[in-house]
């Protein structure tokens, strides 16, 4: 029987089937069929959900103009860069890469990236924000690294492949110290800016495994409904809490983790190897018309209320 304390939320694809989750009152119910699992909230979960998507009502788009003379130019290093040539050679990025889709070979590179950085103990700071010094941190402390850290991995690995990608840090409406890394990349194929997760190794789509961008992310959470995304297979250890409230797995938490998240963005505007070791780096929001933004944030940032401007094609 179904505790009177959970409620449905939409569902998300699951890849594998997770099968053998037996729901009990009062714990997080998934039902699966051959592809598809729900994930069940309780009812402070789901209020929490409830609270975001209406902040999200409240702002709920961006201008349409395009803004670009008002911006500095998005830039990418290409695959003449010599430190993305090392670094691809080294970590055999081709091979890991391989072949077949697009998006198959973005996933290949997400979990590469997810895998190589992970560890155990407390989070660590390398020395320098770029892929080789990140994962030889790893390897040599066998200490985890944060999302900032595994998107900066990611987001390089796809620039030495010759793709055009930003690590993008997904935002809460007000600063409460936290929030996302990820990496959006431009896919030829669908001609549209997706988003990777290589923390959690999931990535949001549109139910049929076709991924999303920030602007239909946000969009769905809007609407009251909460985009599918890959099931993540992290093990859960300790206590999984957000807010104070305490989740029995990953894929309700990120569920209502992300919903909180999505408000606004973020990125460098050159995304190149090692750029955000610089002095000065730039950095571009995107926040949504009639909002102020705070006064927490870096030095050097532009603020863009044009969705057309921030994810135009590279």
């Amino acid at each position: 029987m179904r505790s009177k304390a959970l409620r449905r939320v939409a569902p998300c694809l699951l890849t594998p089937v997770l099968a053998g989750l037996a729901a009990t009152a009062g714990q997080t119910e998934r039902k699966s069929t051959s592809s598809v699992a729900e994930i069940i909230l309780k009812e402070h979960q789901q209020e929490m959900l409830d609270g975001h998507v209406e902040l999200l009502r409240s702002y709920p788009g961006f201008d349409s103009a395009d803004g670009v003379a008002h911006l500095p130019p998005w830039t990418y290093a290409t695959t003449s860069d010599p430190s993305l040539t090392k670094m691809s050679e080294q970590y055999r990025l081709k091979e890991i890469a391989g072949q077949g889709s697009e998006v198959g070979r973005f996933l290949r590179l997400m979990e590469w990236a997810h895998r190589i950085t992970e560890g155990r103990g407390d989070l660590g700071d390398p020395d320098a924000l770029n892929t080789p010094a990140i994962i030889e941190f790893v390897r040599s402390t066998g200490r985890p690294v944060n999302c900032r850290m595994k998107a900066i991995v990611l987001n390089e690995a796809l620039l030495a492949l010759g793709w055009r990608s930003r690590r993008i840090s997904f935002q809460p409406a007000r600063h409460d110290g936290d929030s996302h890394s990820i990496v959006t990349v431009f896919s030829r194929g669908l001609s549209n800016w997706i988003c990777l997760d290589p923390t959690f190794n999931t990535y949001f789509h549109d139910g049929n495994g076709v991924p999303l961008g920030y602007l239909e992310v946000r969009d769905a959470y809007r609407s009251g409904r909460v985009p599918s995304f890959r099931p993540i297979t992290i093990p859960v250890e300790g206590e999984l809490m957000l807010a104070g409230q305490a989740f029995d797995g990953y894929d309700p938490w990120y569920a209502v983790y992300m919903a909180k998240n999505c408000f606004k963005v973020s990125c460098p505007q050159k995304s190149a190897f090692g750029y955000e070791s610089s002095e000065s780096p730039v950095w571009i929001v995107l926040h949504p018309v009639g909002y102020q933004p705070d006064s927490m944030g870096r030095a050097n940032t532009t603020h863009t209320t044009s969705a057309r401007s921030y994810f135009q094609a590279p």
